[in-house]
C-alpha cells in the first residue's frame, strides 16, 4: 500500500515538472516580459520594423520576407530566420538554433512559410558584429471575408537573449 502511494506521488511529481518546462514545445508558457503583439500583412504599414536592424514582413501566399537595414552606408544589417516548428507560444522559444537560418527577401526567393502555431528565431548581424536575435511566434493567420490568408497575427520579443 505504501509503495503504491509513493509510486503515485512520484508519477504526479514528474508530471508536474514536465508541465513547467518551457523547453517542451507542447507546454503553454506565459508570454515573457516585453512581448509585443502585431499584425503583419503586405501593406508597408503592417511590418515589424526593428530600427537600424531590418524589417520582417508578410507576402502572399503565406510567407515571411526580410529586409536588412542600410543607413547612409554606415550601418548594414543582414537578417535571417529559422523555423523552430510547432509550439504552444512565444515563451517556448528558449534557445538560439545553431543552424537552419535562411534569408527570404521575397516570395520567390528562399521563402519561409509563415505557419500558425510555429516559433521562429530571427538573427540580425550588424556590420559584422555579434548577432542579435528576435523570437517570434505566429498566433494565427489573418483571413479575409472570402477565406484567403492576407497576413498573420504574431507575438515577438526583441532583443531575445536566452
Amino acid at each position: 500500500m505504501v509503495s503504491c502511494f509513493l509510486a503515485t506521488c512520484m508519477c504526479l511529481a514528474v508530471g508536474c515538472e514536465d508541465k513547467a518546462d518551457p523547453n517542451n514545445p507542447d507546454n503553454a508558457v506565459p508570454d515573457p516580459a516585453g512581448t509585443i503583439t502585431a499584425n503583419i500583412a503586405e501593406s508597408s504599414s503592417t511590418r515589424i520594423n526593428i530600427v537600424e536592424r531590418g524589417l520582417i514582413g508578410w507576402t502572399a501566399p503565406d510567407n515571411f520576407y526580410l529586409s536588412g537595414y542600410w543607413g547612409n552606408y554606415t550601418i548594414f544589417a543582414s537578417i535571417s530566420i529559422c523555423n523552430l516548428g510547432a509550439m504552444s507560444g512565444l515563451g517556448n522559444i528558449t534557445k538560439i538554433p545553431a543552424s537552419g537560418f535562411t534569408a527570404p527577401t521575397s516570395s520567390s526567393n528562399s521563402s519561409v512559410a509563415c505557419e500558425a502555431g510555429h516559433g521562429y528565431v530571427v538573427k540580425f548581424e550588424v556590420n559584422g558584429g555579434d548577432p542579435e536575435y528576435l523570437r517570434l511566434y505566429v498566433v494565427e493567420s489573418i483571413v479575409n471575408t472570402s477565406g484567403g490568408i492576407i497576413g498573420a497575427k504574431v507575438k515577438y520579443q526583441y532583443p531575445f537573449v536566452p
